[in-house]
């Protein structure tokens, strides 16, 4: 609702060489308590029943002119500012009426309390009827509850939640009897007056993830919002976004956190590959993250069968030919009675990674050479003929035409393996994905051992930036989760960050001295921050660059007492 909608187009117009008696008898006539004064068609202010009284009582004579009650700067609204920025607008400069201009700036109506009392009433008998359908027709089960944890309001999907028919068996109950582990969530949330998301609670043999919404009204709290929804819904929708994303050629490689321009468009080739046929040759340092591209390049190729992955490196010689190809029934002594399907049989319809495709045994060379240009082979032990249809993938972080060259490695594979070649870049040549990485495994290591760490401070991001990173990602993988065990703040500082491999020496975290020292710095940090704000402390967080409940952590592990004034 606008402020057009509620307004008294009617208004008192006066000039400044009006008597006080005239302004009364206007005040009297229409019924209202401010007029505006004009002088020759210009606006010079407005004169209130207050300030005409004060100058009756400063003059004693009714035919004084106005002139000295004019009050200069009035306060204008907008014609078509909502009703509630309305009330705001008055309540903090602490009038009771306003003048309302157009978009030339030209007055066209007088605001009072009581028109905003009467909108806002309006207003909010729309609203909770609109409110009211809409959540009755949510899915989700909604619940809300006062500063005593009385149940002002339910949904029918939270009456199908809970297996209730009757309101009235609800409504104003206390909700610690319906969820009694909820308490101190619910306390947390409001005095903190932040949501709580997704919580899993039982109910009646039933799981339910319930989530907290503190509400406000004029920046005043005044209860809390539940959201109830079904665990088994929930895993529906997670696997259907999950299947969305496999199947959107935009997101193939998401799992890859990169922000860098070579990483880029190294994923806009590898997806323009995905789509062909032909054998890809990935090359790169080590710890590059060459398993990743290949599995973002099978999900990019929509291929209907596995991904199956080979470590070329990792399979003894003697073995190789047999997990390749798999084996008959009784191959060999030890054979696995009915034989075993091979890695070609297993990738059908899909795609095989060669991962360390330079340490293949030039004997296995020959054969694979084989099944990639006869797109067949035998099992061990066998006579039988299978067809292939498996694409080839290969990685390798060594020179291949210098092996080639050596004789190490058969130059018509590698033309083979070669059709087309993706290189992914080192990490020190794009260090501004370290952010994005360390991001990325933080929330990892999160989800294994769940710590208050946010991030890393800007020194220990510097830190990480300069360094050349020999191991690439897995390197940085390893430092920041060997940082995560011992970091003890919020914030993972630069002496936490071990980059010297070799020698493996502990971390030193400060020492109890510097401990002090920079508990001493972060207190008094705190307390200016409270000084400069009044004492506002959610206006102290955001100055802190912190959540207003870890600030209390803070006030509460300092001892820090500090009222709003």
């Amino acid at each position: 609702m606008h402020v057009r909608q509620i307004m008294s187009h009617q208004f008192i117009k006066l000039t400044p060489e009006i008597t006080i008696e005239y302004a009364l008898q206007q005040f009297l006539s229409f019924r209202q308590d401010i007029a505006c004064v004009f002088e020759h068609d210009s606006f010079l202010g407005i004169v209130t029943k207050s300030s005409i009284y004060r100058l009756l009582l400063s003059t004693g004579h009714t035919y004084h002119p106005i002139q000295p009650a004019i009050i200069e700067n009035s306060i204008c609204i907008h014609e078509n500012e909502n009703v509630f920025k309305a009330k705001e607008i008055l309540v903090e400069n602490h009038v009771a009426h306003s003048v309302v201009v157009n978009d030339e700036r030209k007055i066209i109506g007088i605001l009072s309390r009581a028109d905003i009392v009467n909108g806002l009433v309006s207003e909010a008998d729309h609203l909770t009827k609109k409110l009211t359908l809409l959540m009755n027709h949510l899915s989700s089960g909604i619940i809300s509850v006062d500063l005593d944890y009385k149940i002002t309001g339910i949904n029918r999907a939270a009456y199908s939640f809970l297996g209730q028919d009757d309101v009235t068996e609800l409504l104003r109950e206390d909700i610690h009897k319906i969820f009694p582990k909820l308490e101190n969530d619910l306390r947390e949330a409001i005095n903190n007056q932040e949501v709580m998301e997704m919580k899993k609670l039982e109910w009646a043999n039933r799981n339910i993830l319930c989530s907290i919404i503190p509400i406000k009204d004029w920046k005043k709290m005044i209860g809390a919002m539940i959201v109830l929804e079904d665990v088994g819904k929930v895993e529906k929708i997670s696997k259907d976004i999950e299947s969305v994303r496999i199947n959107n050629t935009n997101e193939s490689f998401s799992h890859i956190a990169s922000i860098s321009p070579l990483m880029q468009r190294l994923k806009e080739d590898a997806y323009i590959a995905a789509k062909g046929f032909s054998s890809i040759l990935i090359t790169g340092q080590s710890g590059t993250g060459k398993e990743l591209l290949a599995n973002g390049i099978h999900l990019a190729s929509n291929r209907k069968g596995a991904f199956i992955k080979v470590n070329c490196g990792a399979i003894p010689e003697s073995l190789m030919e047999s997990e390749f190809f798999g084996y008959e029934d009784g191959a060999f002594t030890g054979a696995k009675r009915g034989g075993k399907p091979g890695k070609f049989e297993l990738a059908k319809d899909g795609t095989l990674f060669l991962d360390e495709i330079a340490e293949m045994p030039l004997s296995l060379q020959v054969k694979l050479l084989r099944v990639l240009q006869e797109k067949e082979y035998e099992k061990v032990g066998g006579i039988k003929t299978f067809q292939t249809n498996a694409r080839i993938l290969a990685a390798t972080n060594k020179n291949l035409m210098r092996l080639v060259q050596d004789g190490k490695f058969r130059e018509d594979l590698y033309y083979r393996l070669n059709v087309i070649q993706l290189e992914i870049p080192p990490l020190k040549n794009r260090p501004e994905d370290i952010p994005v990485l360390c991001k990325h495994f933080i929330q990892k290591f999160h989800r294994y051992n769940p710590k208050g760490i946010n991030g890393l401070t800007q020194r220990a991001m510097e830190k990480l930036q300069a360094y050349h990173w020999p191991g690439n990602v897995r390197e940085l993988e390893n430092v920041l989760e060997r940082a995560y065990q011992f970091c003890q703040e919020n914030w993972m500082e630069d002496y936490y960050i071990q980059l010297d491999h070799q020698t493996m020496a502990p971390i030193h975290t400060p020492s109890m001295d510097q401990k002090h020292k920079l508990d001493q710095v972060e207190r008094n940090t705190i307390i200016d921050a409270l000084s400069s704000m009044n004492g506002n402390k959610s206006e102290a967080a955001k100055s802190l660059g912190i959540s207003r409940s870890n600030l209390y952590q803070k006030l509460k592990k300092y001892g820090i007492e500090y009222s709003y004034r």
